[in-house]
């Protein structure tokens, strides 16, 4: 990769989670928001061939409520290691110990599985909000034994969770052939050796049959949506699946789309404004009768 296209601003604090639903329309490689009181810091990072994309970045900051609005490039560097430096071990639910120095890792407390997952660019370092709740979620169900597929599986520690919790098969994947790459990197860092099979592609590369116990699809609802349907195909009669990656609001038509595709949310958890849903699957509705989604974007999330 070359140099990215960034777009800094202040905004109302208040703004903060309308932000998140405006980056779904842009193709932004991420944001970085700081808390400065009464408003934050905020910095859209977009690639270099996304230029034509920065007219309509202005106009929604501008929306939001933005001042000091500033377009700039940012130099490739490794800019998640003074986080790195600063972030140390810690147990997220019931089961789990997430490390993230695995070249100095900290030991588990007893009876917590540990997890060293090093904060990289794919998403999926266990520090934010929709990675967690499915952690909280996953170690609720009866994982042991179970075949477990990861959607969209960044920095596999999903996949990695499921198999320490018991999983007798895992599978993740990703359209991001560097996530596939992070992944590996992931599973090879454990205390002990894994077995996730992972690769990179589109869900379209698995072959459509109810074949999985549990399926987890930790993405924005714009991602995941449009598939809730193959989704659903892949699912055990009895399966689960497991969503997050959406705010709370988005939770009524996040289950409307659910529905539609034959699925029944049976349950789920909330962190601050992020939710994540436990879902089953149902009956199929009438043709017509679901919610359409047609917007597309891609946020990674540390």
């Amino acid at each position: 990769m070359g140099d990215y296209l960034t777009v800094s601003c202040r905004l109302p604090a208040a703004a903060e989670q309308r932000l998140t639903q405006a980056l779904e329309l842009w193709p932004v490689l991420g944001c970085q928001v700081e808390d400065e009181g009464a408003e934050v810091r905020v910095t859209v990072f977009l690639d270099d061939k996304h230029a034509a994309a920065l007219p309509a970045v202005f106009a929604g900051l501008q929306e939001l409520g933005a001042s000091g609005l500033q377009s700039g490039r940012f130099a490739e560097r490794d800019w998640l290691s003074g986080y790195r430096e600063g972030v140390s071990a810690r147990p997220i639910g019931k089961r789990f110990w997430v490390d993230p120095h695995p070249q100095q890792p900290t030991p588990a407390p007893a009876g917590r599985i540990h997890l060293v997952i090093e904060p990289r660019q794919a998403f999926g370092s266990g520090s934010h909000e929709s990675t967690r709740l499915v952690l909280l979620m996953l170690e609720e169900l009866a994982v042991e034994g179970r075949r477990v597929l990861d959607v969209g599986t960044g920095s596999s520690i999903l996949a990695r969770a499921a198999e320490c919790l018991g999983a007798s098969w895992v599978a993740g994947f990703d359209i991001d052939l560097e996530a596939v790459f992070v992944a590996q990197q992931t599973v090879a860092a454990q205390p002990w050796p894994g077995h996730v099979k992972l690769y990179a592609g589109p869900l379209a590369a698995l072959r459509q049959e109810p074949r999985f116990d549990v399926v987890l699809a930790n993405m924005l609802p714009a991602q995941f949506q449009p598939l809730l349907g193959q989704l659903r195909g892949l699912l055990a009669p009895t399966g689960t699946l497991l969503l997050s990656g959406l705010m709370v609001d988005q939770k009524a038509g996040v289950e409307a789309d659910a529905a539609a595709a034959g699925l029944t949310v049976t349950g789920g958890c909330e962190l601050g404004e992020w939710a994540g849903l436990v879902c089953r699957r149902t009956g199929l509705r009438a043709p017509g009768s679901g919610r359409r989604r047609t917007a597309a974007a891609k946020l990674v999330l540390q």
